[in-house]
């Protein structure tokens, strides 16, 4: 009975996607934005409900509900320790670049000296 719910569910999610391009064809040019955007809505919500009468909606409202208690027990860094951080992270990525830089310098201009058959 579960994956028929979900079934359902589909469908009707899917009918309101193809009444939203639809509506304008049967109804005519003049139908209303909001109508399309409302019939969507109606659909969506009613899809959402009875995929979550099913079992496997009741399980993803459970791990839902059990992911918002883990994300408040959460310490979350101060603004100071995010700033500190990030400014050394920044750092850091400079001083890689500039030393990638380099080393690629020196190496490029040892091929190209080598290439050219420059000597020192």
């Amino acid at each position: 009975m579960d994956k028929v719910k979900v079934i359902a569910s589909l469908l009707i999610a899917v009918g309101g996607v193809v009444g939203y391009y639809q509506l304008p064809q049967y109804l005519g040019q003049d139908v209303s934005i909001l109508w399309r955007v409302g019939l969507l809505l109606v659909a969506l919500v009613v899809a959402a409900v009875v995929a979550l009468t099913s079992e496997y909606g009741s399980s993803f409202l459970e791990f839902a509900k059990g992911a918002r208690i883990e994300l408040r027990k959460m310490v979350w860094p101060t603004r100071q320790e995010t700033t500190q951080t990030t400014i050394i992270v920044l750092i850091l990525v400079v001083l890689v670049a500039l030393f990638l830089w380099l080393i690629d310098m020196s190496v490029f201009e040892i091929i190209y000296d080598w290439l050219l058959g420059v000597e020192d």
